[in-house]
């Protein structure tokens, strides 16, 4: 066979080959190992690795995407991740080091709070904007670089971290917030006491170390425990060979059973040196965020009359068990009882209009739920048993049917219910419906909403359940010029051998 003939079918049918190929990257979902990708983002990691390489397409860390994992020590992100989002790496106990690649342009929200382990970080020139206690309650962190093209930090994005210190450049933005932080700093309390009392410990009047003096101390090779005195309100962290109190900055009462609530921490008589049953108070009618997280004392609670509004993180990773909520209680944010491991059941006030994304995730409530357990006849019983309700909000739902029926009387349905649940095409709503989080869905597909209630409009309902969702699936990338034009080039070279052979 004439080899020019060759040729020019050769070139044809690999022209074709490279035109109908799908784009590779970024916006196609890959499903590779342990990473769960789709449109660049990279949803979630599921990987026991201590070791973790981001892959090149990703171009964002979704939010609580390495959330809570323990095996996690060093992340290496490539350039073309340009956002961290919120919570990313919320909660990772063990990470240690993270080299962020250089096209990253935003750290959100929360997204490396609550990392016991990270002790350094170096922050890459294209970053303009580190989010709300981006780096929060991270025990052992000592050091973070800032470059001067950082220009917006949130104010409390180190909140907790009382050993920090910031290398900046003298003058810049870094800089200035710097100064402003290590004010900040003195009130992040320590109360210590050496194991060896024959070793004095110059402790201030009231009681609190500030972080600048805490690295002597550890070089002395003392072993702290703890010491609360006076009107101070605080919980118990262990970290490496001290016990420290965080002093909670809200400033909330918190008193026993007996004592008559007061206004103000300052007029606090004592903590309770037992856990018990305790009196929770807002304020203006808010249980603000991270009042009690990682609250070890508490144990029942009873939420004061007037609170509306429980915010994000308020009862966190607490040891709480049974909780009274108010009747007037209006909403429940995002992740106000995340992880709080104990709390066996909650009683949701028919008043409650909202529940964010992961209100009650991980308590022992939902997951008994999911596990098919008893939920100990705390929730209301729905004909489907496939759904976690309770004061009409519908928490969370463990069933597998393409068509999902909710049952009548459900009012909200709260973050995150629906979760990945992709087999789900049809959803049809009862008319009591009022409230779907915009995470309600978060995940699914559903091809078909059904809806036939006034208290929402039908549009807003589509929106909420479809369009959400949809807005998460892959999209086709198009192919870049080069691709269309080295694939034409091809094609014309190869009719051309073939014309020139038939001549």
């Amino acid at each position: 066979m004439n080899k020019k003939r060759l040729l020019g079918a050769f070139l044809i049918i690999t022209s074709l080959i490279v035109m109908l190929l799908p784009a590779a990257e970024a916006d196609a979902e890959t499903s590779a190992s342990a990473f769960t990708i789709k449109s660049g983002e990279l949803i979630k990691y599921k990987g026991v690795a201590t070791t973790v390489s981001v892959p090149d397409t990703v171009t964002a860390i979704g939010e609580g995407a390495f959330e809570d994992n323990d095996y996690v020590k060093k992340i290496i992100l490539p350039d073309a991740v340009k956002k961290i989002e919120a919570y990313a790496f919320w909660g990772c106990d063990n990470l240690e080091t993270v080299i962020l690649g250089n096209g990253l342009t935003e750290i959100s929200d929360f997204a490396f709070a609550n990392c016991d382990g990270l002790e350094t970080m170096t922050i890459t020139p294209n970053i303009k904007k580190i989010g709300i206690q981006a780096f929060a309650d991270c025990n052992n962190f000592e050091d973070i670089t800032i470059p001067f093209q950082v220009t917006d930090i949130s104010e409390d994005a180190f909140d907790g971290d009382y050993l920090l210190n910031i290398h900046c450049e003298t003058g810049s933005y870094a800089d200035k917030y710097a100064k402003a932080f290590y004010e900040r700093q003195k009130d992040m309390p320590v109360y210590v006491k050496p194991e060896d009392e024959s070793i004095k410990i110059e402790v201030p009047e009231d009681g609190v170390y500030s972080g600048s003096g805490m690295s002597e101390e550890k070089e002395a090779g003392l072993i702290y425990e703890v010491n609360v005195q006076g009107d101070t309100l605080g919980s118990t962290t262990v970290v490496d060979n001290q016990a420290v109190v965080f002093i909670q900055n809200a400033g909330l009462p918190v008193q026993n059973e007996d004592k008559k609530p007061l206004e103000g921490v300052g007029e606090q008589e004592e903590i309770p040196k037992e856990p018990g049953k305790v009196s929770s108070a807002g304020r203006d009618g808010v249980i603000v965020e991270r009042t009690y997280y990682r609250n070890t004392d508490l144990r029942e609670v009873v939420v004061e009359d007037d609170v509306h509004t429980i915010s994000r993180f308020a009862y966190a990773r607490s040891k709480i068990t049974d909780i009274v909520l108010p009747e007037d209680l209006k909403e429940i944010e995002y992740a106000a009882f995340y992880h709080c491991d104990n709390l066996k059941g909650v009683m949701i006030p028919e008043g409650v209009t909202a529940v964010g994304a992961k209100a009650f995730a991980h308590t022992a409530w939902v997951n008994d739920f999911l596990k098919q357990s008893n939920s100990g006849g705390v929730a209301e019983k729905s004909a489907d048993e496939d759904f976690l309700i309770s004061g009409g909000v519908l928490v969370a739902y463990r069933g597998n049917a393409k068509e999902v029926i909710v049952p009548n009387g459900v009012r909200v349905i709260a973050g995150g219910a629906f979760e990945d649940h992709t087999e789900i095409e049809k959803v049809i709503l009862p008319a009591s419906i009022q409230n779907i989080d915009e995470l309600a869905f978060d995940g699914c597909n559903p091809k078909e909403v059904e809806y036939n209630g006034d208290a929402m409009e039908e549009e807003l309902v589509e929106m909420r359940v479809s369009l959400n969702s949809l807005s998460q699936l892959p999209r086709t990338q198009s192919k870049s010029p080069f691709v269309w034009i080295f694939a034409s080039l091809m094609l014309v070279t190869g009719c051309v051998c073939m014309l020139h052979k038939a001549k």
